[in-house]
């Protein structure tokens, strides 16, 4: 895959548009988080300022360009995501010049700080709660699965779990029974819930969030698959990420208070589901797409085995 190349010369004149007498005092390519293969961090002189740049393929524009107007609308909402200065085709290119809001990737302090690691589950449980109480504007949709009311989530849900069993039943038919019945039970419950319906990241975790070094989030970022849908799938889709990559999952009750102060047994019960529905998805994904990347599934059968032998006692 052919990679963007980084023109500085052709950058500057961009920002000087911007910026009408700055010049880029040194740049580097962000290793993680926020920070994809093709973003750098930028910093200017005249003004003093840091810089995220993104550089993106001109078939993506309409992802990055949704990505944009909802960092902006959370911006206006006070919710911390960084301040997009341009946002359009530039260089063959479209470039994102924004706001580097600095401090840590959230998943590497979490790795590194044992202290912090309550405080930035509490405060991203918090910051997610705010990002479902806002209004959906008209552009918080997903380029393939518009979903336009609860009726129609709760058909779209049906169909997930549906495809899902299915693709289990035919490659790992050990795990199906046991999937079939709790997916069963989870479709029982949301069937006559009334959920409450909002606007979605659907890509929540601690690699897309940065916080500072009291562990509070200054910054969401990397909203290209948001849409519309039930809250609780949000938390679900967090709490499988928390349970792969940290191993923490004790800790998930922490994300679970900062979010509100209690949730029922019933909506506990929906979360797990949408848990396994998410890792039943990047399953299907992984084995039909990245058949090297085989280990992680590998993992998702020791999650199945611990969640099977935990019921079981």
């Amino acid at each position: 895959m052919k990679k963007l190349k980084f023109n500085k010369n052709r950058l500057e004149e961009k920002l000087r548009m911007i910026f009408p007498n700055s010049k880029i005092k040194n740049y580097e390519k962000f290793k993680t988080g926020i920070t994809s293969s093709s973003t750098f961090k930028v910093n200017i002189i005249n003004p003093k300022k840091s810089l995220a740049v993104k550089l993106s393929k001109l078939g993506n524009r309409k992802r990055i360009e949704k990505n944009n107007q909802i960092l902006n609308y959370l911006r206006k909402n006070k919710i911390p995501a960084p301040k997009i200065f341009f946002s359009g085709v530039f260089d063959k290119k479209f470039i994102t010049i924004m706001e580097n809001i600095e401090g840590d990737v959230a998943s590497e302090m979490y790795k590194r700080n044992k202290k912090l690691r309550k405080k930035i589950l509490i405060s991203s449980g918090r910051v997610l709660n705010q990002i479902h109480s806002l209004k959906i504007p008209k552009f918080w949709s997903h380029q393939h699965h518009e979903i336009k009311g609860k009726k129609e989530w709760k058909k779209w849900t049906e169909l997930r779990v549906k495809k899902y069993l299915q693709f289990f039943q035919k490659k790992f038919l050990e795990y199906h029974p046991f999937l079939k019945k709790e997916l069963s039970y989870f479709l029982n419950i949301i069937k006559n819930e009334n959920i409450k319906f909002v606007p979605l990241h659907w890509d929540y975790h601690l690699s897309n969030i940065n916080v500072n070094n009291k562990g509070k989030i200054i910054g969401v970022f990397d909203f290209e698959n948001a849409m519309k849908g039930h809250n609780l799938a949000d938390i679900g889709q967090t709490a499988y990420w928390i349970k792969f990559y940290t191993k923490d999952y004790k800790n998930f009750e922490y994300f679970l208070r900062g979010y509100k102060k209690n949730f029922s047994k019933k909506e506990l019960d929906i979360i797990k589901g949408y848990f396994l529905l998410h890792l039943l998805a990047v399953s299907r994904t992984i084995w039909r797409r990245q058949p090297r990347l085989n280990w992680i599934i590998r993992e998702h059968k020791k999650i199945l085995d611990e969640i099977e032998s935990s019921r079981m006692k």
